[in-house]
Parts: C-alpha cells; structure tokens; sequence
C-alpha cells in the first residue's frame, strides 16, 4: 500500500472485489455478487470527494492536477487491459461479433460503456458473457462521476454543498426507483424512457447510479466536517451485513433494496475511526487484494468471458475455479508492474504526460482495425446473413398492428388454410413450412406462446408485458376462429418459459403467481379443446433439441478457425434429454390429455446418440435454440401439412 491508506477502506474494496469475482465465476458462492460493484461505488465517492473538499477548503484544488492523478491512476492499468483483450479478441471473437466488440472497445475508451452496452445486452442475460469488456461500464461511470463532480464542488458555496449533495442523492435514488420499478409500482410523476428498457437503462445510467457515489460524498463531507463516532461493533456488524447480502436477496430488482442497504452499509463503514480494524492474517490477506482490487477487477471478466465464448456455453467449474485463481494473480501483476510504476513513478511534465496518454489511446484504438478489416472482413457479412434473426415471413410477424390486424407481409393469401400461432419458435417454423404449403397466416409475439389466460413474467418481462401478451394471444385466437378458411393451427413455444422449474410465475387474471408447470400446461390443454370445439385442427410442433450453449456460434467458430473448447457442436441426445425434461414430459402429458398431434423436431434430426446442427454445411441453428432460415428450409421444406391426412 503506498501512503496514509486506510486500512478499513482496503478490507471494502478486498471484500467488494471477491465476491464479484466469485459472483461472475458462477461456482455458486455470492449469487449476489454484483453488489461489489455498489461497494466500489461509496468507496470511490468518498475518497475522490475527500481529496477534491480538501483542495476547495485550502484554495490549493487544480482541475488540470487532478485529472492528471486520475489518469495516472485508472488509464495505464486499463490500457493494458485492453490490450490484451483486443489481442485475445483475434483468436476468440467470430466475425459476427467484431462490430459489437468494436464499440465496446470505443466506449472502454471513451468512458461511455454504461451507454454503448445497454443497446447490446442486458447485464444479467446470458448473452452479457460473451462481451469482453461489459464490466467496464462500471468505470464509465465513475469517470462521469469524477468529470463532474469537481466542477459542481467548486460552483457550488461551500455552506450549500451538503445540501446540494443530499439533494442530488435523493432525486437520483427517487430516479433509481422510477426506472427500476415494475410498471404496477411505478410512480406517475417521473418519466421513464419505456416499461421494457427502462430497468436496463437504471442499472447502467449515471443519473439513475449516481446516489450510490454520492452517498460516498456525503460521508467525506460528515468525515471533513462534522465527524461522528460509529463503534466498532457497527462496523463489524456492516461487514457482515454486506457479505450476507453478496448470497442473498431481499429484492429482485436491482439497483433497489438490496443496494440501498449495501450502500448504507457501506457508509457506517467509511465514517468514525478508521482504526478500528483488527489485525490478523486473514484481514490483512483480503487487505492486500483490496490493493491489487482495480487491476483485479479489469482482468478478471475477459478471462471468463472469452472462457465462455470458448466453451460457448457454461464453463467446467474446474476452469472457473482457476480462473478466479488467475484472476487474482494477473492482478497482481498488473497491480505491480503497470499501477505502481505509472502513478507514482511517472514525473514527467503534464504536457507530455497527457501526450503520452494520447498517443496510448491511438494505439489501444488502432488495434482492432485489422481484426475489423483483415481476413474476417470478407466474412462479416456472410456469417450476419447466415445467422441473421429468422423472423419467419417478416420482422413486422412479430405482433399485431395497433388495431389487431394482421399486417400483408405476414400471410400469404387472402384465404389461409394455416396459422402459425406462437412466439420466436413459430416464427422459425414458417421458411420451412412454406416450401411445402403456400396458404400461411403468421401470428406471432416473442416470449408470448399460444395459451390462452396466462402470460410468463420475469425481470425482463414485467406485468404489463404479460397484459400484453394475454391480449395478444386472445386477438390471435378470434382472428383464427372467425377466419372460416384457416383449418389447420400450428402451435409452437419454446416452453421453458411456462414449463422450466426456473420460470414458475405467470400472470394470470392480473395477478402474479407461482406455478410448477401445471397451471401451464392446463391452460395449454383448455386452448388446444377451445381450437377443436371450434372445428380447428391444432398442431404442436416441439422446441428444436438444445444443450444450453450456443450452438449458432459454435458452428461459426468452427467454420472460421476460432478457439473451441469443445470437440463438436452436435448436440448430444442424453444432454437434451436432461436439459428439456420438464418440458418433454408436459408436452407428453398435454399429448395424453388431448389426443393432439405433435410434430417432434428432434425426431427429423436426431439418432440415438446425437442430434445434427448442420446438414449439408447448411448451419441448421442460428443461436442457443432458433432454427436458421436455410435450416428451417432444410428440415421443414418437404413437410406438407394435409388436413386430410390428419383426419
């Protein structure tokens, strides 16, 4: 440790760092994790409040000499970050990621990550694996932070400045609440950007984070000011608090519940003494991580992620466990050869050290140019083509019009004998159906699957969206029976969302309640007798075979040479057996129920020991489950749907 470090504040940033290590390595230990993450947040506000009160107080506070200490402090160690990510991103990156990488590394570098990634991914969705450098979304947003606090410290009358502080913080948690609220809790008076994005965009924005590094402000400026006595036994007790809350939840959403308490936690922590901690090897062991904590938080998630993009789907947990290992070492290192030398031993004048700054930033960002116009240039396009979204007729298909109407480009004739009724897995059915049967009407909402009376929610998909899907489904169903030409209905849905022991809530009568499954597949049973009572004849067609990894990536990785940890991306029938149990048996169970007809997927692909993901070198998969346009056309193209046959 270099100066007058508190020894307490270390122990934080230690503890803060491993559980989002652990967290992200998925071992199971600290599924809450993430809340680290607020714990740098209160860190980083109070010490950098700290330092700029201190300047304004006794009129000694450079603007120029403090961002000069910033960089010096947070570039060096993240350039050589980057560096390393870029140069692992040629062995690891497909030529369809290449654009979104790109801009990741653009808002790495511009400090806009927290901007750039929320138009990518969402934070907790399994696709945020596969982005090398999502965690520094954090750090753009302590830089905007420490842009702007400054200014705002030295404009501001230093009488008013707790005030204005106080009022910050509670607007920007007000804003936090808004934004991160279910629509059925959310309050009138303040605007959200929309029901379905607007919980992404608080986790990621600064004026929905900003209460967190403020709280930090706040207690620098009791600490400078007024300072209070916290016992030893609070501490301790905080401590605590913030590791249980690293295993534990008490609310869903995040940034909410569970950070306001992380936070206030946080801050007992930094105000009283700072030498109350004990000491003892242990401490003085997490102590020590708590120094190399910047650097072990910038190389921790690239190891993971490209592990993830390697395995492209969960990673052994004998490879995790190294790599939380390796982790720690790499920051070390980092931490010793590139932070210390670069912030304590760089005193050269400011002008050259700023040059020196720009130039490192043309190089970090020069790097990719010949990963994006290199070899994978020429397969850019043809691998976006190839795995492009199979929408089915149209990416209109993907709801009703506004007045329920089904826009033109979703059927293909005035007088249909067939509707596809489903979410994405209808949709993807429709390129193959058509090769055989030209009378298609496409009815179609994503996530939202052909049973009537209940929508599955979650996180992402709120109460609202669940109204809407009801509706919809409700809409889709009229059109079909009052359309006398339609005869024959195909019905297709992933499942999980309504079968998976992991998705057990659904919406029903405008409540949320939680099902095993078997309020599920009734309600499927009553839809399918609705259709028949109406001289309508249903068929299901099952969800594709799926082992949980992406199997679309896997075989662009294979076709274009990219790292693959696994010896093929054919799916082995014993893992998709295991991995859809839940769904397989109530499909069975709705088959017994109601004497449907099921068309099993599985069965026109797979043998006994392996089901294929491509035919012909035709990529039959586009991502973890979807069929590709062209593998849609190959395993469906000869399948006529005749009513007669059917009767």
């Amino acid at each position: 440790m270099q100066g007058n470090v508190r020894r307490d504040i270390q122990l934080l940033r230690g503890i803060a760092v491993l559980v989002v290590v652990f967290f992200h390595s998925s071992v199971g230990y600290f599924e809450n994790g993430y809340l680290g993450v607020d714990v740098f947040f209160v860190v980083s506000g109070f010490l950098i409040t700290t330092i700029i009160l201190k300047g304004l107080d006794n009129n000694s506070f450079s603007f120029q000499e403090f961002y000069l200490r910033r960089a010096k402090r947070l570039l060096p160690a993240l350039y050589s970050t980057l560096l390393f990510t870029t140069l692992l991103a040629y062995f690891f990156i497909t030529p369809s990621q290449i654009e979104e990488y790109i801009n990741q590394l653009i808002g790495a570098v511009s400090f806009s990550s927290n901007m750039v990634l929320p138009t990518q991914v969402g934070y907790f969705e399994s696709e945020s694996e596969g982005k090398p450098l999502l965690h520094i979304w954090s750090l753009s947003l302590e830089e905007q932070y420490y842009f702007t606090l400054p200014l705002f410290l030295f404009l501001i009358p230093r009488k008013t400045r707790i005030t204005a502080l106080v009022g910050l913080c509670v607007i920007s948690f007000v804003w936090c609440l808004v934004w991160s609220s279910s629509p059925d809790e959310k309050l009138p008076f303040l605007w959200r950007i929309s029901d379905s994005t607007s919980g992404e965009w608080a986790f990621f924005l600064f004026p929905t984070r900003a209460w967190e590094l403020l709280a930090g402000s706040i207690c620098a400026w009791i600490m400078l000011n007024k300072p209070v006595n916290i016992p030893p036994y609070a501490k301790l007790s905080s401590i605590i608090v913030i590791l249980i809350m690293s295993c534990i939840s008490i609310d869903s959403i995040h940034p909410r519940g569970d950070a306001l308490i992380v936070v206030l936690s946080t801050a007992i922590i930094l105000l009283g003494s700072k030498d109350w901690l004990p000491k003892n090897s242990i401490i003085h062991a997490v102590e020590r991580i708590g120094d190399w904590s910047y650097s072990i938080y910038l190389v921790h998630w690239p190891l993971f992620s490209f592990a993830y993009l390697g395995y492209v789907a969960d990673v052994p947990v004998e490879t995790k466990m190294l790599l939380v290992f390796l982790s720690l070492l790499l920051g070390f290192f980092q931490y010793k050869y590139v932070e210390l030398p670069f912030r304590f031993g760089w005193k050269e004048k400011q002008k050259l050290t700023w040059g020196k700054f720009g130039f490192a930033t043309v190089l970090v960002m020069l790097l990719p140019v010949p990963l994006a116009f290199g070899t994978f240039s020429n397969q850019i396009s043809d691998y976006e083509f190839i795995r492009r979204i199979n929408f089915g007729l149209s990416s209109k298909c993907d709801r009703l019009d506004e007045f329920n109407k089904i826009a033109s480009q979703c059927q293909t004739s005035s007088d249909p004998t067939i509707a596809v009724w489903g979410d994405s897995y209808a949709m993807h059915l429709v390129p193959g159906l058509l090769e055989s049967n030209k009378k298609v009407v496409q009815l179609t909402k994503s996530v939202c699957g052909p049973i009537l009376g209940i929508a599955p929610v979650s996180d992402r998909y709120q109460s609202d969206w669940g109204s809407k899907c009801i509706e919809y489904n409700d809409d889709a169903f009229d059109l079909i029976i009052k359309n006398k030409t339609i005869d024959v209905v195909i019905m297709s849905s992933a499942l999980g969302q309504y079968f998976n022991s992991t998705s057990r809530k659904l919406l029903v009568d405008g409540r949320v309640i939680e099902d095993d499954g078997s309020y599920a597949e009734e309600m499927l049973v009553k839809t399918i007798e609705k259709l028949i009572d109406n001289n309508k004849t249903p068929i299901i067609f099952s969800p594709p075979p799926r082992d949980g990894s992406n199997i679309g990536e896997c075989l662009e990785r294979e076709a274009t040479n990219s790292i693959l940890f696994r010896s093929s991306c054919s799916i082995k029938i014993s893992e998709y057996k295991e991995n859809n149990k839940e769904i397989i048996d109530r499909l069975r169970s709705v088959v017994q129920k109601t004497d449907v007809s099921v068309v099993w997927i599985p069965d026109l692909i797979c043998d006994d020991e392996i089901c294929l993901t491509k035919k012909d070198d035709i990529f039959l998969f586009r991502d973890e489950g979807h069929l590709s346009i062209e593998g849609s056309k190959k395993i469906l193209g000869e399948m006529k749907i005749d009513l007669v046959d059917l009767k």
